[in-house]
């Protein structure tokens, strides 16, 4: 995020740390919310697949969403706001996949959560060398943010379409 700041708003870099910090202080008290509902949700009498595919489609449609605004945001400021917008909707996806691993196999949960975390490192790391090379290709971020909304739409769908809060029999 600074680096982005930086080359598309000219923002010092001590400054674009500020833009930076702000999202992830979001993000966790959105969470904290998200968290909350979700539980409502279920308490409520919703069953815990459509609370999971509730909370996962607001945790990637928004993200989606918000970085396609992003494109097109004319100062730090707005684009600021665009994305915490979206790491604060991503932080309900703690509420959709990250806690249903733990109600389709809690045998399992332990080892599926490390594959899963494992699987997510390694592509943040992929993607975030790949963001660099394809920004020097294409010379803006535009483009990276735009396939970046599409994955996230990809994955939503991905997500409604298999997903389920029952528990899943690995024996």
């Amino acid at each position: 995020m600074p680096i982005y700041f930086n080359s598309v708003y000219h923002v010092d870099l001590r400054q674009a740390a500020w833009f930076s910090a702000v999202p992830w202080s979001v993000m966790a008290f959105v969470g904290y919310l998200a968290g909350m509902w979700s539980d409502m949700l279920i308490r409520g009498g919703t069953s815990i697949t459509l609370t999971r595919k509730i909370m996962q489609s607001i945790g990637f449609i928004g993200p989606g969403i918000a970085l396609i605004g992003l494109t097109s945001a004319r100062s730090p400021s707005i684009a600021s706001a665009w994305l915490t917008l979206a790491v604060g909707l991503k932080s309900f996806s703690h509420s959709g996949f990250l806690v249903n691993i733990q109600e389709i196999a809690p045998k399992y949960s332990g080892v599926l959560h490390g594959m899963a975390n494992t699987g997510g490192t390694l592509a943040a790391i992929v993607g975030t060398v790949g963001a660099g090379f394809f920004v020097e290709l294409v010379g803006s971020f535009r483009g990276f943010l735009l396939i970046t909304s599409l994955l996230y739409f990809l994955a939503a769908l991905f997500w409604n379409i298999f997903s389920t809060g029952e528990r899943v029999n690995f024996e």
